[in-house]
């Protein structure tokens, strides 16, 4: 078994105007929601996943400890350091202490689940929901954290499908792609989370194949052949740095984008790319799936 992709933590500098560029970019947002320890966010909710712009709002709360001593808030304000881009990866559980023992016996040792609470803001009022989360974060590759995240009351989540809707016809992500100075060092953390039978080699790296995408794991010049616009990026720190969304006509996506003169590069009839400062620091690749 291999945690499916939930959702990637993109840190921005300033979350309303990271949001005003994803409503550009043909995406629907639900409300600005907070966390207890500091941070607030929006989310572009997919079919079977999503993305979380993340942002400090409250810098006077990001010193907050969970009981593992983890500080949420801070590994974001160090993404941020280095500029705007994917903090970590969260991946989806319905189970959490069932999940949490797998973990264990595939060797990651550490941290234990905790639970949050926050107020969701819903149409029919404000409600407090709980979510579940187990970090599995590594201190000298502190970009690579992902973490376990169990919605507690999964019926409010997802309340509203229109939030599903984006005129960028966007509908998944696939493919969250990561960028190493040594893929093979630091495929370890992988595999403790996801399992050796999720790992595959690949030019200039491994890919990770988990039940919702796959995590692309590769060196400098093999993220840099993939992705053009990607060719010289440092590979210091490690961390994420383009995700590749599936859409269903990318014809719409790019009228969608040349009406509101937002950059873009075309690959192909089907894929089209985002360059990265336009949102997050991060890449984002549209794919149109075709049968």
């Amino acid at each position: 078994m291999s945690f499916g992709i939930d959702h990637p933590l993109v840190a921005v500098a300033d979350l309303d105007v990271a949001a005003e560029r994803a409503a550009a970019l043909g995406f629907t947002l639900n409300p600005r929601h907070s966390h207890p320890w500091g941070t607030d966010n929006h989310l572009l909710f997919l079919h079977n996943n999503f993305i979380e712009l993340i942002g400090i709002a409250h810098p006077e709360l990001t010193d907050y400890r969970d009981s593992n001593g983890f500080q949420f808030a801070k590994l974001v304000e160090d993404r941020l350091a280095i500029g705007e881009g994917i903090a970590m990866v969260a991946l989806e559980s319905e189970a959490m202490s069932t999940d949490h023992a797998l973990l264990t016996a595939r060797g990651f040792e550490g941290h234990l689940p905790i639970e949050f609470r926050r107020l969701a803001h819903l149409a029919s009022g404000d409600v407090e929901v709980g979510v579940a989360l187990n970090i599995l974060h590594d201190p000298q590759q502190p970009f690579l954290t992902q973490f376990l995240c169990q919605q507690l009351r999964p019926e409010l989540f997802r309340t509203d499908p229109t939030l599903e809707r984006h005129a960028n016809t966007a509908t998944s992500i696939t493919d969250i792609w990561y960028v190493s100075d040594s893929p093979a060092r630091d495929l370890e953390q992988f595999r403790r989370i996801h399992g050796d039978e999720a790992i595959q080699t690949q030019t200039g790296g491994f890919k990770i194949h988990t039940d919702k995408g796959v995590c692309h794991l590769l060196s400098d010049w093999a993220i840099g052949e993939r992705f053009e616009m990607l060719a010289g990026l440092p590979s210091v720190p490690a961390r994420a740095v383009a995700l590749t969304l599936a859409c269903d006509d990318i014809a719409v996506a790019i009228n969608h984008w040349q009406k509101r003169s937002l950059p873009f590069v075309p690959l192909n009839v089907h894929q089209a790319d985002i360059p990265p400062e336009v949102l997050g620091g991060t890449v984002l690749r549209f794919s149109q799936i075709t049968v």
